[in-house]
């Protein structure tokens, strides 16, 4: 009897964790918060690497990094206060872009920064399907 009763704890246990695991995973889907900010850093770095990618670059090219730069860190400084602005999330993608398709500078460099708009074209998508939550 007392095995029995051990046995169905044990059952409902695991079976209550499992629930909760699976419910934060519904909640937070593929983008938990540490994964958008790994996401940030990540563009920021690979932007940051388009500034020293051995190529001349003339004032426009220097001002869309700087654009690119600049939105970025405009979401991510609302990000970090608990804010996703969609908004600022947007220009960024266009910015970067506009580095993307404007710029000159090496394949590694440019491809780089393909991956990325893909990554935040993604996280963007998520948030509207409500995978990323407020933390």
């Amino acid at each position: 009897m007392r095995n029995s009763l051990n046995a169905v704890l044990l059952l409902t246990f695991f079976a209550g964790s499992g629930a909760v695991a699976h419910a934060e995973e519904r909640w937070w889907g593929g983008y938990p918060p540490q994964r958008v900010n790994e996401l940030i850093r990540r563009v920021h770095a690979d932007l940051d690497r388009g500034y020293h990618s051995g190529w001349t670059f003339g004032r426009h090219d220097r001002a869309r990094l700087d654009r690119a730069e600049h939105e970025l860190h405009e979401f991510a400084e609302a990000w970090h206060e608990g804010r996703f602005r969609t908004g600022e999330l947007n220009e960024s993608i266009v910015s970067i872009r506009r580095v993307v398709n404007d710029n000159h500078m090496s394949g590694r460099e440019r491809d780089d920064l393909w991956r990325d708009l893909d990554a935040l074209r993604r996280m963007r998508e998520a948030y509207e399907r409500h995978e990323i939550g407020r933390w």
